[in-house]
């Protein structure tokens, strides 16, 4: 009888527990579809403000453009040098460093694109499209601020992923470029991560970069510095800080980066690029011969291959966050000097 109460309890144990798992699956079924249904349904017009706290912190100045509050900088005066930041970062982050040098003889615009830095999220597609247009107004907003400086030739420099970006709209506005600098740009020969390319996959990807984007992105910091784990843990604790702000306060910051990764040429712009060399302005790249996230070996090789005409600087015992950090002065100097060549 003692055997028999024994078996029923166990029994009755692993009924629960059976039933717990179906109620948990149930649920986790409930939430995926649910995703689905908010994906398939989310509106594409819909803007993410970042919290007033945030912004409340920027260091730069706010602009409408459409409808979504972007974040610039002007300083400086003399010739116009616009910097364009990299797929995680804002300005203040990318450029820091590089800001005040160039101001010293420059006039300097960098500003935030949507979801980054402390401009609102916004949930269109984060393609070449979006971001040229975005940049192209903002342009045309500033040209007062600037007295028509942002609507003449001027040098535009594009770091990482904003490389990629810089000649896109390179291509679509040349009357506007004076000189074009590319800071080790994605665009060619960049390796996508096993964790990237699960993030590509519909809801899938939403929900796991969602949960785990902060993550992700913490655990790729010391991947672009050249010290890689021994990086200064002054600066990777101030990039996580910047980051869990960003996180905390700002809608379109994951969704921002997560529409870029699937929707923006990361890689495959070889004929975006070829297209530089039958234009008439010069380009120049600047490049961390240590830079494992856009390597510089092969990516800087096809890159020469398809613009004949680059100009190539690299730098010795550099990765590709340390172009804009501990080698950030060799790099504004080789900007200044090329966009005031004679």
């Amino acid at each position: 009888m003692a055997d028999y109460d024994s078996g029923l309890a166990k029994g009755k144990a692993v009924g629960a527990a059976s039933r717990d798992r179906e109620v948990w699956y149930l649920k986790a079924t409930i939430v995926a579809l649910l995703a689905c249904v908010c994906w398939l349904w989310s509106p594409t017009d819909r803007v993410y403000p970042v919290s007033e706290e945030m912004r409340a912190d920027a260091p730069g100045e706010f602009v409408k453009v459409g409808v979504v509050r972007t974040h610039y900088t002007i300083q400086g005066k003399g010739p116009l040098i616009v910097l364009v930041h990299g797929l995680g970062t804002g300005w203040d982050e990318a450029y820091n460093h590089i800001i005040p040098v160039l101001a010293e003889k420059n006039t300097v615009l960098a500003y935030d694109y949507y979801g980054r830095g402390y401009t609102d999220g916004a949930s269109d597609n984060h393609d070449m499209e979006q971001l040229c247009g975005h940049l192209a107004e903002l342009l045309l907003q500033l040209s007062g601020r600037t007295n028509g400086l942002t609507v003449q030739p001027f040098t535009l420099v594009g770091y990482s992923m904003g490389g990629a970006l810089v000649t896109g709209f390179a291509t679509q506005y040349p009357h506007l470029i004076k000189n074009l600098v590319l800071m080790a740009p994605a665009g060619v020969g960049i390796p996508i991560p096993i964790e990237g390319q699960i993030i590509q996959i519909p809801i899938i990807g939403d929900l796991l970069f969602q949960l785990l984007g902060k993550l992700i992105m913490q655990m790729q910091l010391p991947k672009g510095h050249f010290e890689g784990e021994d990086m200064s843990e002054d600066i990777r604790q101030w990039r996580i800080q910047r980051l869990n702000q960003r996180v905390e306060h700002s809608q379109g910051h994951i969704s921002g980066i997560l529409s870029s990764i699937r929707h923006f040429p990361l890689n495959g712009f070889d004929a975006g690029y070829a297209a530089l060399q039958k234009l008439p302005f010069p380009v120049m790249a600047i490049w961390g011969e240590d830079d494992l996230v856009c390597p510089f070996g092969a990516a800087s090789t096809a890159l020469k291959k398809l613009v004949p005409k680059l100009e190539l600087k690299p730098i010795k015992e550099c990765g590709h966050d340390d172009l804009v950090e501990k080698d950030a002065s060799k790099t504004a100097a080789l900007i200044d000097e090329f966009a005031n060549r004679k």
